[in-house]
């Protein structure tokens, strides 16, 4: 019988020697998507104002809308995009697609919002569509947003 657990040890160990790292690890944005985290200069940098709408990944913020100009950061700089009020409401509602910088860019929201009446803001989990040249990538988030 102990040799028997001094196998399977053995084994579960080999195992998990030879499983890929990506499994193990926290996923990383970087990887998966052309954008990257925006710093909070950048989200400081609008001259919009009104109330602002942030999709996060992983305690980071990679697209912020405020009124209807959306930022978003890649490994280009800084993009700045002016929607109208229609395309504005489409990204947020998750009805249709916007453009941004060559990127087209949606977001699908789902389950329950958590509110806020103190500060005026709710969040949502979230899934923001990236597609670049036919080629998209996902990622799942939180859509926020605090008037």
């Amino acid at each position: 019988m102990p040799l028997f657990r001094v196998v399977m040890f053995t084994a579960i160990v080999a195992a998990a020697a030879w499983t890929p790292v990506r499994i193990h690890a926290e996923p990383r944005a970087q990887a998966l998507s052309p954008l990257l985290p925006l710093s909070d200069q950048d989200e400081r940098s609008t001259q919009e104002t009104g109330c602002t709408s942030t999709f996060t990944f992983s305690r980071h913020d990679y697209l912020q809308l405020v009124g209807t100009e959306l930022l978003l950061r890649d490994r280009y700089g800084l993009h700045s995009c002016r929607f109208t009020t229609v395309a504005t409401e489409d990204l947020e509602t998750g009805r249709g697609n916007v453009s941004c910088s060559g990127y087209r860019l949606r977001i699908r929201s789902s389950g329950r919002a958590t509110s806020n009446l103190a500060s005026d803001s709710s969040s949502r989990r979230a899934v923001l569509t990236i597609d670049r040249g036919g080629v998209a990538t996902s990622m799942r988030g939180i859509w926020g947003v605090a008037c």
